[in-house]
């Protein structure tokens, strides 16, 4: 859909961690790397490359990826740091942050839009730094900083 599109897709078949149908992972899942995610998963997803999410997917987790393509079901927030396509099977109850948003015709979503926001390259890195510690709160489950607070609240008035 965008110029990048070749990119992202050459990307994602490169995928270096694959959860097929038949399996169900729970909790904490970090990658550096491209993940799909084809079966079950409960917790929590952040990887600093691409996520793929295809038909058959159900995930119940908050979610944080550089790019992403969600086909599946999702059930908790997404935090995309550059483009997030949602195909016309995407069925997602949470709320949404991506700098990029494509939606096809047939895509459902519930919950908050933060479109268009520019993620500072120190929080991608503290926001990495956080998803492997093991003290801090999941990924993906609030706003990160002053900035996104600001407008979460203008949003609620």
């Amino acid at each position: 859909m965008f110029k990048n599109d070749r990119e992202m897709t050459t990307e994602a078949h490169e995928a270096e961690t694959v959860i097929a149908p038949s399996v169900r992972v729970e909790g904490d899942f970090v990658s550096e790397g491209n993940v799909r995610i084809e079966g079950e998963v409960k917790g929590s997803i952040s990887t600093e490359r691409d996520l793929i999410v295809g038909e058959a997917a159900k995930i119940t987790a908050g979610v944080q990826a550089r790019n992403g393509v969600i086909a599946g079901e999702l059930h908790g927030n997404l935090r995309v740091f550059d483009r997030l396509e949602l195909a016309s099977t995407a069925r997602i109850y949470g709320d949404i942050q991506a700098k990029v948003l494509s939606v096809a015709p047939g895509a459902m979503m519930k919950g908050q839009l933060i479109i268009g926001l520019e993620v500072p390259v120190a929080e991608k890195r503290a926001a990495s730094a956080e998803a492997e510690t093991e003290e801090r709160p999941p990924v993906a489950r609030g706003p990160r900083s002053v900035r996104e607070k600001k407008i979460e609240e203008l949003l609620q008035q």
